[in-house]
């Protein structure tokens, strides 16, 4: 396993330091007995079967770092990754196209990425978001990532109507440091679309719950930008606050929540600067698009 992982940091783009601590972090793990027990008995699980205990495999990987004394978020990343060995053999069975699965692998290292800049340490904060991924539940189509889900509520535009129990497809925003363009936007949806066409109703629609469709951005954001063109391919029919202030760390990087120590290195982050010391909230948009 470990060759594995080696190889998986190297072709997914993990910066080299980055690897070799999280390959130490394994080590250490591997090189106490008790610690190595719980560790394989929750990947053991996994390579059983694609829908097991997966509360009970964090459960293992949370006791196999206590032992070793690695962070629960480092051993809870190496976890998944090293499930992502059996996940490329569980694709091929479903005859799924390899292309999505690569895509799909790489949102570990954005995931990563979050843990880092905001608590400094290589790992994962939201482990169960990764649950979706190696059930096969959620894929990587070209921008965004897609999952099946009700609709779960009244809605109707130009003739077409989407119930609470239509089945649509729920959009996330990866945080790949891809653009956020309409050209990718639409490509996307497309291939998704194609992708799911046999599994979700007609019409088909695609809807998205999002910091980037908070209505607050029409006044906020230039017009041009990316963000505001993203929202502006949605039908936002619904919107609320984030309590504290959640979600600044998508855009400053940070869990710093005093609005004055907040940076300005982009335009983004300018403008929601301004609007914080100007009393606003962060939030966020809920929004349909038929594809």
């Amino acid at each position: 396993m470990r060759n594995y992982l080696e190889a998986f940091f190297n072709k997914n783009g993990y910066e080299c330091a980055d690897a070799k601590k999280l390959l130490a972090a394994y080590d250490k793990i591997q090189s106490t007995a008790s610690a190595a027990e719980a560790f394989n008995k929750a990947l053991e699980l996994y390579e059983e079967r694609i829908d097991c205990d997966y509360g009970e495999a964090i459960k293992l990987a949370d006791k196999a770092a206590k032992i070793a004394y690695v962070y629960e978020y480092t051993a809870e990343l190496l976890l998944f990754i090293c499930f992502s060995r059996k996940l490329k053999e569980y694709y091929k069975e479903k005859g799924v196209s390899l292309d999505i699965y690569y895509d799909t692998v790489k949102d570990f290292r954005y995931q990563m990425e979050d843990c880092k800049a905001t608590r400094g340490i290589l790992g994962v904060l939201y482990v169960s978001w990764f649950v979706g991924f190696v059930k096969m539940e959620r894929f990587c189509i070209g921008r965004f990532q897609y999952e099946v889900i009700k609709f779960g509520c009244d809605y109707s535009k130009d003739g077409k109507t989407l119930t609470p129990e239509s089945k649509v497809l729920n959009v996330h925003i990866p945080g790949s440091g891809e653009p956020l363009s309409e050209e990718l936007a639409l490509e996307s949806f497309e291939r998704a679309k194609e992708f799911y066409k046999d599994i979700i109703d007609k019409p088909y629609a695609a809807k998205c719950s999002s910091w980037l469709l908070y209505p607050e951005h029409e006044t906020m954001l230039n017009h041009q930008s990316n963000i505001y063109r993203f929202m502006k391919l949605f039908d936002v029919f619904d919107y609320g606050i984030k309590k504290d202030n959640g979600d600044l760390y998508r855009i400053f990087g940070t869990e710093e929540k005093r609005v004055e120590y907040l940076t300005e290195n982009t335009s983004l982050q300018r403008a929601y600067k301004k609007h914080l010391l100007n009393g606003g909230k962060t939030g966020y948009g809920i929004g349909v698009r038929f594809l």
